[in-house]
């Protein structure tokens, strides 16, 4: 599990930015929210140009740099990359993992999307290497914790990450720190619906969703999605467009017409077209970050989404957004609802000197700027 991560310097964060799993507090209320005792289903809030979107472009920084899987335009722009009102060149990124009983502390700068200047990797505070990039100077002296002491650094690239060198030079043993983090990275998924539907990590390319549906025979168990999740009464079947075309679509079928899906569906039910697409790799995934991810719906249907997510067992998720409704002790608790307010990532059970219990509203609490910096 992702037990913390921090950005420094980066688009609008000048001071360093945490979010911190660590954080639990003694609630005895929804505690599918944590595991291991670390929280494991998270919201965060904050006002328009808080960061974000930002912060979640950052924490999936690593997909990029350790593997080939997609990534976003925003986090390619060179431009914003750094942050402007910073006198420094470089960002920063630090990601704590829990392995078992271990620690994993990987850290690294850049001064743009595609320039390492530094790397840096301990396991339970022992150095394993770090790497300046600019001066070429080297600290390799825990190589054999990774089982690397043997590899041959004559054709490593400067800009390329030591540690993804690592994994693909050489032979990791299952248990390995190495293999551990590229795992983790490699099913890391960021999503969201809002203007397009991007997304960054677990696989490459795209793919066209009424289609993909129709063609692997799920048109009968989205129809029951929408369904379970809201409300929506339909009647999907799989069918060609015309004669001429190969490729099957969904077809949403009426009393005496049928129509294409793409054609007809609101933005609401093509957001859950999407969250279907995905849902059905949900048991890949490490570590979800839902951005927006309420941007079409219905307030009792990203309700409806929130607890579908929760009852995942395997995945830690994120979600962004401005619904105050998803605020209450009935859906999470206070310890896993954030706001991110003046650069500060906070709890809301950290923002206020009230020890909150199950009975407050955390929604009037959160309109009345309860937890706001």
């Amino acid at each position: 599990m992702l037990i913390s991560f921090t950005v420094e310097n980066y688009k609008n964060f000048s001071a360093p930015v945490t979010l911190d799993l660590t954080e639990t507090h003694d609630y005895k209320f929804n505690d599918k929210c944590t595991n291991n005792g670390l929280l494991s289903k998270v919201i965060i809030y904050g006002a328009n140009s808080s960061g974000k979107s930002n912060f979640g472009f950052g924490l999936f920084d690593i997909v990029g740099l350790l593997t080939d899987k997609n990534t976003a335009a925003n986090q390619d722009d060179e431009d914003t990359f750094i942050n402007a009102d910073s006198d420094s060149d470089e960002a920063v990124f630090r990601y704590v993992f829990k392995k078992g009983d271990d620690r994993i502390t990987y850290i690294y700068k850049k001064t743009a999307p595609h320039s390492l200047s530094y790397e840096e990797l301990t396991v339970n505070d022992k150095r394993v290497f770090s790497y300046d990039f600019r001066n070429r100077q080297s600290d390799l002296s825990g190589m054999d914790m990774i089982a690397a002491e043997s590899l041959n650094f004559e054709y490593f690239e400067n800009n390329f990450s030591i540690l993804r060198y690592i994994a693909n030079n050489t032979k990791q043993p299952d248990d390995s720190y190495v293999k551990f983090i590229m795992n983790f990275v490699s099913h890391m998924l960021w999503f969201r619906s809002l203007h397009e539907n991007g997304y960054i990590g677990l696989q490459t390319g795209s793919e066209q969703l009424s289609p993909w549906i129709a063609e692997n025979n799920l048109a009968g168990e989205f129809q029951e999605f929408l369904y379970r999740l809201a409300g929506i009464k339909t009647e999907l079947e799989a069918n060609r467009l015309d004669i001429s075309t190969p490729k099957k679509f969904l077809w949403e079928k009426h009393k005496n017409r049928s129509f294409p899906f793409e054609k007809i569906a609101s933005n609401g039910t093509r957001a859950l077209e999407l969250l279907f697409y995905w849902s059905k790799r949900f048991h890949e995934v490490s570590f979800l970050f839902m951005d927006e991810f309420d941007a079409f719906y219905h307030f009792e249907l990203s309700r409806n989404i929130i607890k579908y997510i929760v009852d995942l067992d395997n995945v830690q998720a994120v979600f962004t957004t401005h619904n105050s409704y998803l605020a209450s002790n009935s859906l999470m608790r206070p310890d896993c609802y954030f706001i991110l307010d003046r650069g500060k990532l906070t709890s809301f059970a950290d923002s206020t000197d009230r020890e909150l219990r199950e009975g407050h509203n955390l929604e009037k609490m959160l309109r009345n700027g309860e937890f706001n910096a």
